[in-house]
């Protein structure tokens, strides 16, 4: 089967856009079909304000990753030609991303040995892994699998990338080669070797950051790479800076990207293969939540799966055109919306410019200082840090911000697939720790206002009548914490309790295990005299409970729609 096949194959028909919403902008195969005269001008404005801004930092991307500058501008085109005609996305602006380039300079840097040819047949590889992945991801439905990257793990990934991109542009911006890749030992190494910086390097960059935090407060419409880069380019050729020991960027070739299998070593492509897990992972991440995002700023739905379809052809695609991996690109994206972008026409323009660019003038990024590269990257990786997001987790969710802070360590000692995976772990850790020791209550009358949880957990509800609610599905991993807890409270109640009502309006799921202990607890009540009754059972549960034999055992008569009717009934109820 062709790619094409395969894409086509993969697109999911029956995802369409909420008809709430209203009519989104077209997308994929319809965006000529239904385009408005009118979004033009909107579309051609976002396309060449969108390649502007992207060209410095395309090319940063692949100094970052250390490919050559033209691999950043062929990852930039290939995904803007094929990703507007699949995409139910109108705006989302696809190309090269800050994070999952330091993904990818960690997964092939220790492969390249210094190589730029070799280096980018292994992205291309990358790329190639990544994007067969999110079609078999769309293949299998598994567009919802992104829930497992929750908010403290992503805080910590980016607070660790962050972390591990400054200390990749140090030899950039100090002037002098370091041996050390690794973010302690390269950082150390800088430490120690500090008395060789070239101070001109160093602080022409430390100028042109001072330029990019400035026009961020003062002027934030501005694209502030852009100005960096040509004003740094003046410089440079009115001060002939290369002369002064300050390192350019020099020639490189331009043209189109041409169709190229990448060929490497197999046992590479092993060791490649978690990284591509990793990548294809945070692809479809940052791509879906861009996309809704801008979705809901603007009013219209896209489709989880048929994104994912999307994303892995444009990284296929890529993968066979000299590219690299990409995703949603929140910079350009946001420009995109900024500059009146309706559809992905503006996609389509900005592939325009970028070819243009590719063809006839990329000499004039040769007296670019590289130090430029490095600051851009630097001011970029500084505003991956959710500054705020991390001070409200810490604030509200102490575990939370425990887990952010260990995904960072893990990230900077281990690596970022590593990092990311140990995040994910305590995570699921932290959340099977919370089921199974989760929140109960023995419910209250209140006057007037039927029976709720006023926050008490020892006690009757009434003399003879105990209604306990538990406020989690019913599982392996807490029902022996479930059973503890009934006896303990039947333990400590006085008048001894005729009957149990479990409170089940919070139980949404019961599994096999938690089916066998209420079977035991069943038999076990019945025999010392105490009825155990249900109320708020909802449908899925009680055709479980009908299923597994524990309605019939309890009775039909013991399950109640509500509290109060269980009251009422035990009221009646002649022992």
């Amino acid at each position: 089967m062709t790619p094409t096949k395969l894409i086509v194959g993969l697109m999911n028909d029956e995802e369409k856009s909420d008809p709430t919403k209203g009519p989104a902008p077209p997308a994929g195969f319809c965006l000529f079909r239904g385009y408005r005269r009118q979004w033009l001008a909107g579309d051609v404005a976002a396309g060449v304000s969108g390649c502007l801004v992207m060209i410095p930092s395309v090319i940063a991307y692949a100094r970052l990753t250390g490919l050559p500058p033209e691999s950043g501008l062929f990852a930039a085109l290939i995904p803007l030609v094929v990703y507007p005609f699949i995409t139910t996305s109108p705006q989302v602006i696809v190309g090269p991303d800050i994070a999952i380039c330091l993904l990818m300079a960690n997964a092939i840097g220790p492969l390249a040995g210094n190589d730029p040819e070799y280096a980018a047949a292994l992205a291309a590889i990358l790329s190639l892994a990544s994007g067969l992945l999110l079609l078999l991801g769309s293949r299998l439905k598994l567009g919802r699998a992104a829930v497992f990257l929750s908010k403290p793990v992503l805080v910590g990934y980016m607070t660790g990338a962050a972390l591990i991109l400054v200390a990749s542009q140090l030899r950039s911006l100090l002037g002098f080669s370091l041996t050390h890749n690794e973010f302690f030992p390269r950082l150390l190494e800088a430490i120690h070797r500090r008395h060789e910086t070239h101070l001109p390097t160093l602080f022409f960059g430390l100028g042109l950051l001072a330029l990019l935090v400035g026009l961020r407060r003062l002027a934030p419409k501005i694209p502030g790479a852009i100005i960096a880069c040509v004003l740094a380019t003046a410089i440079s050729v009115a001060f002939h800076l290369e002369q002064k020991g300050i390192a350019v960027v020099g020639p490189f070739s331009g043209g189109l990207p041409r169709l190229a299998i990448p060929v490497v070593r197999w046992t590479e492509v092993n060791s490649l293969l978690p990284a591509a897990i990793g990548i294809a992972f945070l692809t479809y991440t940052e791509g879906i939540l861009l996309a809704r995002a801008f979705a809901a700023k603007n009013g219209y739905d896209v489709a989880p799966n048929q994104e994912l379809t999307a994303l892995g052809a444009a990284n296929l695609c890529n993968g066979l055109f000299q590219g690299f991996p990409v995703t949603g690109s929140q910079s350009r994206t946001t420009v995109n919306d900024q500059a009146g972008g309706k559809t992905q026409m503006a996609s389509l323009v900005m592939a325009g410019c970028v070819a243009l660019f590719l063809l006839f003038l990329t000499p004039l990024l040769a007296p670019l200082p590289a130090v430029t590269l490095a600051a851009i990257l630097i001011y970029g990786g500084w505003n991956l840090v959710e500054f705020q997001a991390m001070k409200r987790i810490y604030r509200h969710y102490p575990a939370a911000a425990g887990i952010a802070a260990l995904t960072t360590l893990g990230v900077l000692a281990a690596g970022v697939v590593a990092g990311i995976l140990l995040g994910v772990i305590l995570s699921l850790l932290t959340l099977i720790a919370r089921i199974s020791h989760p929140p109960d209550a023995v419910l209250r009358e209140v006057a007037g206002n039927g029976f709720h949880d006023v926050g008490e957990t020892a006690g009757q509800t009434l003399p003879g009548l105990l209604a306990y609610r538990f406020y989690a599905p019913l599982l392996f991993s807490n029902c022996d914490y479930f059973s503890e807890r009934v006896h303990h409270l039947l333990a400590a109640s006085s008048p001894p309790v005729r009957w149990l009502l479990l409170d089940a309006q919070a139980i949404t799921d019961i599994d096999v295990t938690a089916v066998e202990m209420l079977h035991a607890l069943h038999r076990e009540l019945h025999d010392r005299g105490v009825a155990m009754k249900i109320a708020h059972a909802n449908r899925p549960l009680r055709a479980l409970l009908e299923s597994t034999g524990l309605e019939g055992e309890i009775g039909e008569e013991s399950f109640f729609p509500s509290v109060h009717e269980c009251v009422e009934a035990f009221a009646k109820a002649k022992f």
